[in-house]
């Protein structure tokens, strides 16, 4: 005969208020619970990208395996709580495992990293077969502590709901303090840990959050005297009369909510993605913006929780709430669009006017404030619809671990699909706007059948709430045909009488061509400027394909180029007697745009020898086996969110082992960009991976540029003058005001010692202090004090290029006269340079 399974509740001699008590320390747990998670998810997804890249199909294969897990574990310890297993034992359980998996995951990571390398270098496989195997790796390594965190909310749910009638208070009590600890472990990952302590320390530190908060959870299991209880007694215990119990919802409504909460999670999910594009173009698209975007989101989910539980346990017809709730979501999400079409007046305002000392501080504060404009109402209902779901689908209290587990994990998977669609779907195909508009109206709709079936509603009513959804929807369908297409523009790109050529929301990034008051093109990511025809931006475009290539002493070298932009590089490079050019390219909407630069790049994407490769350059130079004579880094600002990985040590030290014997790689320093710490700190990781490296400024000495070698350098003169003498090179350069090797050579700067005073003892950027990408980025206001900081600084300590030289003349007299005149250009440059840093000054000071 089959024993009954034992059963673990509390002492029934346990006071109310030592268990009250006991409820408020588990309550504050798992808002450290919530905190810690967040801090992995933000960890995780860092080191995951460093393997597969930064990619938007490699970004959505990380989260959906990360929110598969979650799904799976809410869906699996669900069931397993409603076995009999005493809740505070598994919940102890759980985050002891969760706090594990915290030290273990950087050994997997370096395994997997390994694994995936060596079988791309071994298999030629498709497209289709790499993503399914970067899904299966993700998904391998992330499944067990996924699985850990999701199963936390209905195992303790099972411990908090001894009676369904307030099972709702129970829930979005739980609900909204998880969340609300994940709002604070977002702030401090984005913002503090992984700066202060570094990406690995911050997973470990919230590790031992996750091991104190199981040893506690098992403390108070012995302090509470847990005891086996047979089944019998249990059931009696729970047994509850059933005018007390509340509304008892049919299966078919049960289910319908099922559908409804995971349809809501797919709207959710989509709205972010939307909100996102839309509100880098005004907040900056830097690491922190993306924080702060995401905290923002949190915040409302865990308000409208907490609002929710304070009365959804005394509420009839909870269907038509809940319906009502998710027209609200569609009407107010549509309803923030005029706001996303006039946010560029408030932050040029803001731009100007945030000047002092205080500046990062109201920055951040005013983006926390323009997130919630647009989000805080319809993510504040957001929070609303989990609770209500969770209290109408909860049929039996004694089976709350699997109700509450299908109900989350459904949710979840939602919003996995919802945010694939989104990024990958309905931008492209239709985009920011219209996707909101289609997304809204998903949501009315799921609000209208929740409400027509309500039971308690009459006939009359029915009639009232279809007319009013009808209403709804033809005022969505009037809005989308009166109003005109939204066009995001950030105020570092706007111009009083730009016009707008190309405008494609792609998948990763918005993607824009526009035309300034001076008859300019600009090329802009996400609001960014990155490229164009102007002589300012050709001047970093052409630097960067032309200096590697006369520096070099390989005969018909092979070449990487990171990132086209507009082109230029690629072309400029082109120009040389090269083997092969592949040029890495991580949005692939800006070489679509390169129809819009004929004059930059003149067709280069046609030649024969030029291959450019869609995907991240990081991920390239980690799996790649080829070798290369001369690399270009031509990335985007290092400020902006995953940029920051091509500024790494790790970064240069995969460089290094691509690079041939006698090969160099160039990296673009973007002088304006970057406080003096920050300058000398991205010199310095250079220069660490590369000992022989030089600095030079590009001709109209906007920008910097490193250049690195295995070897000290040498300058064959003779031989560069042989080089730029080709009558495409001399054309070219010509443009910038360079028509002979003394004028090239004046762009020099400094050669390796004198560089590595100038850093100094900087801190090494890395990938696990990524010091630069989480500085927080002021370039938005303090560009010309930056420009000015760093050009006089290195004015200081430029130095002539003179002892590189080589092969300067065949008698005395020509080296003489090669030394002098490389002598008195070095110091017309220096005066200058004088010249430029006065300018700056006197703009400064304007401002």
């Amino acid at each position: 005969m089959r024993s009954e399974p034992q059963v673990y509740t509390r002492d029934l001699n346990a006071s109310r208020s030592q268990e009250a008590s006991v409820r408020v320390i588990i309550l504050g747990l798992f808002f450290l619970s919530g905190a810690c998670g967040l801090v992995y998810e933000v960890v995780w997804m860092r080191m995951l990208t460093l393997v597969f890249g930064t990619t938007a199909f490699a970004t959505s294969t990380i989260l959906a395996s990360f929110f598969a897990g979650l799904a799976l574990g809410s869906f699996y310890f669900g069931r397993v709580i409603d076995r009999g297993r005493h809740p505070l034992k598994v919940y102890a359980l759980l985050e002891a495992g969760i706090g594990l998996f915290a030290f273990l995951m950087p050994l997997l990571f370096a395994g997997l990293t390994q694994f995936y390398v060596a079988v791309y270098q071994a298999y030629p496989i498709s497209h289709y077969q790499f993503s399914l195997l970067r899904f299966a790796l993700c998904f391998s390594v992330l499944i067990i502590p996924a699985t850990l965190m999701g199963g936390t909310l209905p195992v303790l749910v099972k411990y908090f709901v001894q009676r369904p009638q307030r099972l709702g208070w129970n829930v979005g009590q739980l609900y909204a303090l998880n969340t609300f600890g994940a709002v604070v472990g977002t702030l401090a990952a984005g913002f503090f840990l992984i700066l202060l302590l570094g990406v690995r320390e911050s997973a470990y530190v919230a590790g031992m959050v996750n091991l104190l908060i199981a040893g506690i959870v098992l403390a108070l299991t012995w302090r509470l005297g847990i005891r086996p209880v047979a089944q019998s007694d249990l059931r009696k215990s729970q047994e509850v009369p059933a005018e007390a119990s509340g509304r008892v919802f049919s299966l078919k409504e049960a289910r319908l909510v099922l559908w409804a909460i995971g349809l809501s999670g797919f709207c959710a999910l989509a709205l972010e993605v939307f909100w996102t594009r839309a509100l880098v173009f005004f907040l900056d698209n830097s690491t922190h913006a993306f924080t702060t975007i995401l905290t923002a989101f949190l915040l409302g989910i865990a308000i409208g929780s907490v609002l929710i539980a304070r009365f959804v346990d005394g509420k009839e017809r909870l269907l038509a709430w809940l319906g009502l709730i998710e027209v609200l979501i569609g009407v107010f999400a549509i309803a923030a669009i005029p706001i996303l079409g006039n946010l560029t007046p408030v932050m040029e305002n803001l731009a100007s006017a945030t000047r002092d000392a205080a500046l990062w501080w109201k920055w951040t504060g005013m983006r926390f404030t323009t997130c919630l404009t647009v989000m805080l109402v319809p993510t504040v209902l957001m929070g609303m619809t989990f609770p209500l779901a969770s209290k109408i689908y909860t049929r039996n209290v004694k089976r709350i671990g699997t109700a509450l587990g299908n109900v989350y994990s459904v949710n979840t998977v939602g919003g996995v699909f919802g945010s694939i669609m989104a990024g990958f779907v309905l931008i492209p195909l239709i985009g920011v706007q219209n996707g909101i508009i289609v997304i809204g109206t998903v949501s009315v709709l799921i609000g209208g059948t929740l409400i027509l079936s309500e039971p308690l509603i009459g006939f009359k009513h029915r009639i009232v709430a279809a007319a009013a959804l009808g209403g709804l929807i033809i005022a969505f369908g009037t809005f989308y045909l009166t109003t005109g297409t939204l066009t995001l523009t950030s105020y570092t790109e706007k111009r009083e009488s730009a016009e707008v050529l190309s405008y494609e929301e792609g998948i990763g990034a918005t993607v824009k061509v526009f035309e300034d008051e001076d008859g300019e093109r600009v090329l802009s990511i996400d609001g960014f400027p990155v490229a164009g025809t102007s002589l300012l931006l050709d001047d970093a475009q052409k630097a960067l394909g032309h200096l590697p290539l006369l520096l070099s002493t390989a005969p018909n070298p092979s070449v990487n180029i990171i990132g086209f932009g507009a082109g230029g590089t690629s072309w400029s490079v082109m120009q040389y007697d090269v083997k092969e050019v592949d040029c890495v390219e991580l949005v692939p909407a800006v070489p679509e745009a390169a129809v819009w630069f004929p004059e930059i790049n003149h067709g280069v994407l046609d030649e024969p020898r030029f291959n450019l490769m869609l995907g991240d350059g990081r991920n390239h130079a980690l799996v790649t086996k080829k070798i290369y004579d001369v690399i270009s880094v031509d990335a985007t600002s290092p400020k902006m969110a995953g940029n920051g990985s091509l500024y790494t040590l790790e970064f240069y030290e995969s460089l290094k082992d691509r690079l041939s014997e006698n090969g160099l790689v160039v990296q673009w320093l973007p002088l304006h960009l970057l406080s003096d710490e920050e300058l000398r700190m991205t010199a310095k990781t250079f220069q660490t991976v590369f000992p022989h490296t030089t600095l030079w400024l590009t001709p109209l000495r906007q920008y910097g540029i490193l250049a690195g070698t295995h070897v000290e350098l040498v300058l064959d003169y003779a031989s560069l003058s042989d080089r730029m003498a080709v009558p495409n090179v001399q054309r070219e350069l010509a443009e910038l005001g360079v028509t002979d090797p003394i004028d090239l050579l004046s762009w020099f700067a400094m050669g390796e010692e004198v560089l590595a005073r100038y850093v100094g003892e900087a801190r090494i950027n890395s990938d696990n202090h990524p010091y630069l990408e989480f500085f927080p980025a002021l370039f938005y206001f303090l560009s010309v004090r930056f420009q000015l900081e760093n050009t006089l600084n290195i004015h200081e300590h430029r130095e002539s290029v003179l002892p590189l030289l080589t092969n300067t003349g065949a008698t005395d007299e020509e080296v003489a006269a090669v030394a002098r005149k490389v002598q008195e250009q070095f110091e017309a440059t220096q005066d200058s340079i004088l010249e430029d840093i006065r300018a700056w000054l006197s703009s400064f000071q304007a401002r």
